[in-house]
């Protein structure tokens, strides 16, 4: 079982901007946010993948929020057992900075 969440926090005055370019997000209590629509079959980076081609066109406004004091977070639950985590799912975390918090149960 695989969820992952994508967050934008502490955006400010981007917060509606932010939310208003991105598909599939709302705002709850300041906080942006995105879950995966995958499956919870499918691996992390799949989700991770899903996720980049979701935001990366928003990439700029994301940076901007960031250089703000925004904070991007990716927040994830994977079974016991390998996590494997590819170049391509990478990517999202290394071009926008965000900080992966994985939680395996």
């Amino acid at each position: 079982m695989t969820q992952v969440t994508f967050k934008v926090e502490n955006a400010g005055t981007y917060a509606d901007i932010v939310r208003s370019k991105l598909p599939f997000s709302r705002l709850e209590n300041g906080v942006i946010i995105i879950h995966s629509l995958l499956d919870e079959n499918e691996s992390l980076n799949e989700h991770l993948v899903w996720l980049w081609s979701t935001v990366k066109h928003e990439r700029r406004v994301l940076k901007s929020a960031v250089s703000n004091g925004g904070r991007i977070t990716c927040e994830c639950t994977a079974p016991k057992g390998r996590v494997h985590l590819l170049p391509n799912g990478a990517e999202m975390l290394h071009l926008l900075g965000v900080e992966l918090i994985l939680e395996v149960k």
